[in-house]
């Protein structure tokens, strides 16, 4: 039996008292937060090529295809993982879930920058010839009566799965299935006693729910019904609900501290084996999603329990820079494509380029990563910090954002060693 942390499980199950709070730290996420919000920006590099008629890697390299999406699946089941221990923790402390807390904070957290994008998307940036995109821009009037209140009520994920993209506003479908599943993990955890039981349902039934909606597709003949099997069909891919409970049950595993199950996961071999295994399944063309994205969500869930609280990661990415970085993440993700397509605009108007060369792209990639970071950083501290201050005062279990923004020292919560 491996030896426990002491100091982690006072961290951990420290009862609060007065107006002192339970801190809940995991080093590392904000450095996965960020390669996952990079992984989708290298990707959408190609994307917007690709939309423009330039030569690019994403229509015909499936590894640049779904590295995005790749991406949008760590986000998923970083979400799951950490939203999952908070509420394990906040139950275990108070013997309860304090759900209209929850809420607010998950408002405060995400509502200010996904409708300032919602605006922007659909009212501003159409007015202006510089952000047209070919084909794309021209069908958003006759879609608008329907998309647009559909982003406002947070179901993009149902807009894309029925209209063409509207451009810009991609990114928001992936916040879109996270805040529905915000509005339902909460209620679940407060009144299911059984956490794993309820994870293992939840993935279990997503991935049946979507191999039945494909038979039942597969077996139709008429054209009109397959229509709308095949809208069906693009919700359920778009809402990947079973990715965040894979993260809950990383969570799981660390709460409920299985020293078996982490001194396996913990051991060097195995991170070894993780990282490669899971390097080969995102460079290489094939082994990739047709329908679901269950083996890369585990593989995943497996590096964020080690980077988050295996004493002995291999991999190790605290500190100021990456605090940083994870912070305006939420920002890259959400703007990037905007600073893409003025990169691409810029270059075309001050030289004559095609996009076909290595110097065009180096420079196109660097010009982009630079940009998306300075939008980010103003964005971060110039508009959601001013929200992101006041979640803290409706939280029971104070995690990470909470500590930057409250100036707290970082106390590290770790698992189990082997």
């Amino acid at each position: 039996m491996a030896k426990k942390n002491k100091s982690a499980r006072t961290v951990n199950a420290k009862a609060t008292s007065g107006k002192e709070k339970t801190k809940v730290y995991f080093p590392g996420l904000h450095g996965l937060r960020f390669f996952a919000a990079m992984m989708v920006v290298f990707s959408h590099v190609e994307l917007m090529k690709d939309y423009h008629g330039y030569p690019n890697l994403y229509a015909n390299n499936t590894a640049v295809y779904e590295s995005g999406r790749m991406g949008v699946t760590l986000f998923f089941v970083l979400s799951g993982f950490l939203i999952s221990y908070l509420l394990l923790t906040e139950k275990k402390i108070s013997g309860d879930v304090a759900v209209k807390k929850f809420y607010v904070r998950r408002i405060l957290r995400i509502w200010p920058l996904y409708y300032l994008l919602v605006i922007i998307t659909f009212l501003v940036l159409p007015q202006f010839g510089l952000f047209a995109v070919p084909n794309y821009s021209a069908l958003l009037p006759a879609s608008f009566t329907y998309t647009f209140p559909l982003y406002v009520l947070l179901l993009p994920q149902v807009a894309l799965s029925i209209f063409a993209p509207v451009p810009f506003a991609e990114p928001l479908w992936s916040i879109g299935v996270e805040e529905q599943f915000y509005l339902m993990w909460p209620l679940l955890m407060k009144y299911v006693r059984k956490f794993l039981r309820l994870t293992i349902a939840i993935i279990v039934g997503a991935v049946a729910l979507k191999q039945v909606a494909f038979l039942f597709a597969e077996a139709t003949r008429s054209a009109e019904s397959l229509k709308y099997w095949n809208y069906f069909l693009n919700y359920l891919y778009f809402t990947r609900i079973e990715c965040m409970a894979i993260g809950g049950v990383g969570a799981w595993l660390v709460f409920a501290r299985r020293e078996t199950i982490l001194k396996l996961v913990f051991h060097r071999g195995f991170q070894v084996a993780l990282y490669a295994v899971t390097a080969f399944l995102l460079i290489s063309q094939s082994f990739k999603p047709v329908y679901n994205y269950l083996v890369y969500a585990a593989c995943f869930c497996l590096i964020i329990v080690n980077v988050a609280a295996n004493p002995r990661s291999l991999v190790k990415i605290e500190n100021k820079v990456f605090i940083l970085l994870g912070n305006i993440s939420f920002s890259i993700y959400m703007f990037h494509e905007i600073v893409i397509k003025i990169v691409i605009e810029t270059l075309l108007r001050n030289g004559s380029t095609s996009f076909s060369d290595v110097r065009s792209n180096v420079v196109l990639y660097g010009l982009s990563v630079i940009g998306t970071l300075a939008v980010a950083t103003l964005a971060y501290y110039g508009f959601e910090k001013r929200f992101l201050r006041l979640k803290s005062a409706f939280a029971v279990v104070e995690s990470g954002q909470d500590l930057i923004e409250k100036r707290r020292p970082l106390v590290p919560l770790r698992a189990a060693a082997s």
